[in-house]
């Protein structure tokens, strides 16, 4: 039947057209930049495994293992907070380097929020309290629009993340338990031609759309070629 000829031919169109969507999603073939960090982590601490600014075609994948559970956070602010919360900090600690600030924004601004009676501070005052995991668990409940996403207590965990806009991205490692624990982390660069978060549902429908109305096209065709 014509129209069922017709509504084939334009499933398989559709089809392809979904599977090129989820081709250009893909990070191309080549060698990604890697980062790799292995360490002992003092008991009810976390530490930044990797900081970098990111886009919607530019991410990473990360992967852990350690000696005992560890939580992994990855903590993300655009260009304007990143500067707000940097002012934040030099207007309360004015005598700390300006480079320390640049590097260790993030839980400088816990430090502040969590100890907001500390007055003029030397960076042994804040190295002592600084990486303790109840300022970071203070921090994250303050401000849980930065947490792009956490992992469950985990010992060997893998992750890929692509920012929706641009950010800077910093992965937070936790060590909730009484112990040490070594840890290593690895960071790989991905690239990819198109945001996957905006490619992948659009491109699952048309390969659905394309696969229902292909199949009758090509049952028929099936059916013309047994009967010759």
């Amino acid at each position: 039947m014509r129209w069922i000829t017709l509504l084939g031919r334009t499933g398989t169109v559709i089809l392809m057209v979904g599977l090129a969507l989820v081709l250009v999603s893909v990070p191309p073939t080549g060698s990604p930049s890697q980062s790799s960090s292995s360490g002992s982590m003092p008991a009810e601490e976390y530490k930044i495994a990797h900081s970098g600014v990111y886009r919607s075609q530019t991410g990473f994948q990360i992967s852990v293992e350690s000696t005992d559970n560890v939580h992994v956070y990855l903590l993300g602010l655009s260009p304007l907070e990143l500067e707000n919360w940097r002012t934040q900090v030099r207007e309360a600690y004015p005598d700390l380097d300006d480079m320390w600030i640049k590097i260790f924004t993030v839980p400088l601004v816990f430090v502040r929020e969590a100890y907001p009676d500390l007055d003029d501070p030397q960076i042994e005052d804040i190295m002592d309290i600084v990486w303790n995991i109840s300022v970071l668990d203070k921090g994250l409940r303050t401000h849980p629009e930065i947490v792009l996403w956490q992992s469950p207590p985990s010992s060997a965990l893998s992750h890929e993340f692509f920012p929706a806009d641009v950010l800077t991205v910093s992965v937070i490692v936790a060590n909730p338990s009484s112990g040490n624990v070594t840890v290593r982390t690895n960071i790989k660069d991905l690239a990819a031609l198109a945001p996957k978060e905006r490619v992948i549902l659009p491109a699952v429908l048309l390969i659905s759309i394309g696969v229902a109305l292909a199949i009758p096209w090509l049952v028929l065709r099936k059916v013309k070629k047994s009967t010759l």
